[in-house]
């Protein structure tokens, strides 16, 4: 399991730059962030290479954030790569909540973020010890990539 930070904002001009203000000032990087959004508010999640110190950064920015356990499935960049990784959860009977991907720099894999339900969590890992081309990673593991 890794952590990711998700940061809940209203849609509205300079509210983005605000989150990524109070990062960049504390010197955090962004490994990883995804937005989905409805008519009044939106969902950035993020992949920090400091998490403690992003969490902290945000809190004092006044940015309404919490820490969430996900997994990061490192796999082969190669077509077919994620649907093996779905359907072998599926088999599982592991439901996946959202994914989202990134090609980290120093390797030729792609790193998948998801999250499941809690029951579903030893179920995931069973799953993945079978297929030695899929491997989950630790945050210290994620962030040398």
């Amino acid at each position: 399991m890794i952590r990711q930070i998700s940061v809940f904002i209203q849609n509205g001009e300079g509210r983005l730059a605000h989150v990524l203000r109070a990062l960049a000032a504390k010197d955090i990087n962004i490994r990883s962030l995804t937005i989905s959004e409805t008519a009044d508010y939106g969902i950035m999640r993020l992949i920090l290479q400091q998490p403690d110190e992003g969490l902290k950064a945000l809190k004092e920015a006044h940015v309404m954030c919490n820490e969430t356990d996900v997994f990061a499935a490192e796999l082969p960049d190669k077509p077919g790569s994620m649907y093996q990784l779905t359907d072998m959860l599926t088999r599982a009977d592991v439901g996946i909540k959202y994914a989202y991907s990134f090609l980290p720099q120093n390797t030729s894999n792609a790193i998948i973020i998801f999250s499941t339900s809690e029951d579903d969590r030893p179920k995931v890992i069973e799953a993945i010890k079978e297929n030695p081309a899929i491997r989950l990673l630790d945050n210290d593991k994620l962030l040398m990539r």
